[in-house]
């Protein structure tokens, strides 16, 4: 269980290791449990991924991605104060890679999301995974979802958190992604966080 005011990655080469967070009100870390249960559906190992991490808060899902073997995992995290600490978060981490080979290809991006999206989009920059984490009960999330798909590689997948069930209504959120249909492939309720991991089959 992470402490108040830490972050506690849960697997890979960094477990166990304790992050502070930054002291910003209304900073959501995901839960511990959402994170163990959406790196199950991913597999524990992520060696090879490629991970963009929107609206990073704490970093948690970027960090724990990177620990697992994704590279490169890009956090696009806006509020100064919060990108501060996952720079430094960052620096703490990649000294303690412990495997052979090269650590991860961690990169932050301390701007709009917005912005962050048609960049990657116009130098050809593609994931495997985009993970969105936007303010709850916030326009973010319907702003953000149409970019997506121009940064997803050929089948990639987005996970997203969010107040409500998206997957009540699949031909919507297809809609704000550009596209006719989604592969709805796994939902948890947590509190009031509802976690959804979708693919694009039409990309």
């Amino acid at each position: 269980m992470s402490k108040p005011g830490s972050l506690r990655i849960i697997g890979g080469v960094w477990r166990r290791h304790l992050l502070p967070i930054a002291p910003v009100e209304g900073l959501r870390p995901t839960p511990d449990r959402v994170r163990e249960t959406l790196f199950n559906w991913l597999g524990q190992d992520c060696t090879g991924m490629s991970v963009l991490d929107l609206f990073a808060g704490t970093g948690a899902l970027g960090f724990e991605a990177a620990s697992r073997g994704a590279s490169p995992v890009v956090l696009v995290e806006s509020h100064r104060a919060v990108a501060a600490q996952i720079k430094l978060n960052m620096l703490k981490l990649l000294p303690k890679w412990q495997l052979d080979g090269p650590a991860p290809d961690l990169l932050l991006d301390n701007g709009d999301v917005l912005v962050a999206l048609r960049r990657l989009s116009n130098t050809g920059q593609r994931f495997d995974l985009v993970a969105l984490d936007p303010p709850f009960n916030s326009d973010w999330l319907a702003k953000t979802l149409p970019l997506v798909p121009q940064v997803l590689k050929p089948g990639g997948l987005v996970y997203v958190e969010w107040h409500a069930d998206l997957f009540k209504n699949p031909s919507e959120l297809a809609g704000l992604l550009g596209g006719t249909q989604i592969d709805t492939l796994r939902h948890l309720k947590a509190g009031q966080v509802h976690a959804h991991l979708f693919a694009l089959p039409a990309l």
